[in-house]
């Protein structure tokens, strides 16, 4: 507040170039009387790169606080907006840290050093706490343009949003909203739920306990494991990137519909009490071959007739069973194509050649709207007819940020396209009973009923670069309780791994467990679910990978009822041991040290958690 009267007299400057009284008060918060002001610088690197400055008054009040800049104040081709806050500083050695949406936690302790996190944003949102204020700034505004930056400077720390992805389609105001946190919300679990009660608030999602009233389908869901069963693929990355028909390469059917009803078998032989099997490759070109197009049912698999039975077959036996497809991935190989629908294209409307090759060859994204329109109802009935019910899976929709769609026959900014990519998840659920993605991204929260990973990274290496330090679960304290999830993709088949602490991490995030028979058919590269693989290719291997199915099943019946309770607080009570408490009062200890410990009054085995239930434990779960 120094400074206050000169910014003041900055932002009237800036108010007088543009010519409107409205954007004067669009740049300061909105609350009328301000029990405290703050200073909002905003960096706009413009076409040209150079860094324009300016510095603007910003009101709290209540504990709040609204900043916008609006659009009429980013030049044309402005590279890059930056809002930085003066309460989101820091020095090297003082107490506190910043909390990015992909899980990350950096303390101050750097001198100079960088981190730019604008891939992996699934969430619009930050934390930051210090001795003096602790805070979640959400993105409310462009969310879809957000990064994230934290950066130290000569021992001086600065944490902000940066505005630098699809700038050449600003379709809104810039917009942030503040919430200043005290007492025990003063930390990332506070810094989660702040988040949470702002999604429900704004109906952006509901609870599961709440959804399954009218989803019986995904109560089972909630109970047991999730188990991909990949049946056949092509060669990936493909040898022939422009497929066609006369040059496809010939597909693999390693796990035929027959041999699902074996491993089916096997699961009651060996007393897996329930899961959710989901069916990747079934389609015509087996895993990726041929989108849109899926039918008809892959060939080499036993075909239509095969499938059929299968389902009936594992539904008969108590199990929930689901395919896979997907309504962003297409290829020139579909007897559906047209390169209308397609979003990468030139000025010219030409096609731009992507470098990815995968099963089906050269990869292309579809126009979500064009999606929907084209394809979503007609084929979501066409694989009702198969028998599926459960929580239908949809690739890749959630686990990339959104870009816009150029085509002007159905052009799309990052708004829209959210809205549409939510139309397909909810066709879903109400032809199948429900819906699942791969990944955490939250544009569509309230259409989605599973998420196949969180995090891509391995939880017990080391994070990138010396400015993070640990992973903590923000995103689970956010949505447990909204959203099934594994939290890290390499706990996949995670009771496979010798290593136990994947499965107490699985179990400290709160995670469904996942299982994925031959998750590991990309040529070349290395694993990215999980140490070791379950195979059908023989007897034995297929009942050693039940047998991990069944050790699954057995943990997670130990904490399964969680997964209708939001996850309140996370934190470390002595070095090795942690306690993450839910909204019942039920709380999970999880012991990573070599040796018994006593926490919060119970012995916890070394590598092992226990579940202390909560007073309300059973009440409003089904």
């Amino acid at each position: 507040s120094v400074r206050r009267n000169h910014e003041g007299k900055d932002c009237m400057t800036i108010a007088t170039r543009l010519r409107t009284g409205a954007v004067l008060g669009a740049w300061a918060c909105v609350w009328a009387c301000a029990a405290q002001t703050a200073t909002m610088t905003v960096e706009t690197v413009t076409a040209d790169g150079r860094t324009v400055r300016e510095t603007c008054p910003l009101e709290i009040r209540d504990g709040r606080a609204r900043f916008v800049w609006p659009r009429a104040a980013i030049p044309p081709g402005a590279k890059s907006v930056a809002l930085k806050p003066d309460f989101a500083t820091a020095q090297t050695g003082e107490a506190g840290y910043w909390v990015f949406p992909n899980n990350t936690l950096g303390r101050f302790h750097e001198t100079d050093g960088r981190v730019r996190e604008g891939w992996h944003v699934p969430m619009p949102m930050y934390g930051f706490k210090t001795p003096r204020a602790t805070f979640c700034a959400v993105a409310t505004g462009m969310p879809h343009s957000l990064s994230l930056v934290a950066e130290a400077k000569k021992g001086a720390y600065c944490v902000y949003a940066l505005f630098d992805r699809f700038m050449e389609d600003v379709y809104e105001d810039i917009a942030v909203e503040y919430t200043f946190l005290t007492g025990d919300d003063a930390d990332y679990s506070g810094i989660a739920r702040c988040y949470r009660a702002y999604q429900l608030g704004r109906g952006a999602c509901r609870p599961i306990a709440a959804r399954v009233r009218d989803q019986p389908l995904l109560a089972y869901a909630a109970r047991h494991p999730e188990v991909r069963i990949r049946q056949a693929w092509k060669p990936v990355p493909s040898p022939v990137p422009d497929q066609v028909t006369r040059n496809e390469p010939p597909v693999r059917p390693v796990v035929t519909f027959d041999r699902v009803k074996e491993i089916v078998d096997e699961c009651q032989r060996q007393g897996v009490d329930g899961a959710e099997f989901c069916l990747v490759g079934w389609n015509v070109g087996g895993h990726d071959g041929r989108f849109p197009q899926i039918f008809p049912v892959e060939p080499s698999l036993g075909g239509e007739a095969k499938l059929k039975d299968c389902v009936r077959h594992a539904q008969a036996a108590g199990y929930q069973i689901v395919g896979h497809s997907s309504f962003r991935d297409c290829y020139m190989i579909a007897d559906t194509w047209d390169s209308e629908y397609v979003v990468e294209k030139n000025p010219d409307g030409t096609l731009r050649k992507g470098k990815t090759s995968w099963g089906g060859g050269r990869l292309y994204t579809m126009c979500p709207q064009r999606a929907y329109e084209r394809f979503c109802p007609k084929q979501c009935a066409e694989m009702a007819t198969l028998g599926f019910r459960g929580l239908f899976y949809v690739d890749v929709t959630t686990s990339r940020g959104l870009f816009p769609c150029p085509d002007p026959r159905h052009r799309l900014d990052n708004g829209r396209r959210a809205v549409w990519e939510a139309h397909i998840l909810d066709e879903l659920r109400a032809t199948f009973g429900g819906s699942a993605s791969e990944g955490a991204f939250d544009f569509c929260i309230g259409s989605v009923d599973s998420a196949l990973t969180v995090q891509w990274v391995k939880p017990f290496e080391p994070p990138r670069g010396r400015m993070v330090d640990e992973y903590v679960p923000l995103w689970e304290l956010v949505y447990h309780g909204i959203v099934l999830s594994t939290p890290f993709r390499t706990m996949i088949n995670c009771t496979a791994n010798p290593d136990r602490r994947y499965l107490l991490k699985l179990a400290e995030f709160g995670g469904r467990p996942t299982y994925y028979w031959h998750s590991q058919f990309v040529t070349g590269r290395p694993p990215s679910m999980g140490s070791v693989d379950l195979e059908a290719t023989t007897d034995e291997k297929m009942r050693q990978g039940v047998a991990w199915i069944k050790a699954g099943c057995d943990e997670y019946a130990r904490r399964s009822a969680l997964q209708f309770q939001f996850m309140e607080r996370h934190e470390t009570v002595s070095p090795g041991v942690v306690r993450v408490t839910y909204a019942d009062g039920s709380r999970l200890l999880a012991n990573y040290g070599a040796q018994e410990v006593v926490a919060d009054g119970h012995a916890v085995p070394p590598l092992d958690y226990v579940v202390v239930p909560g007073r309300a434990e059973g009440k409003g779960t089904p």
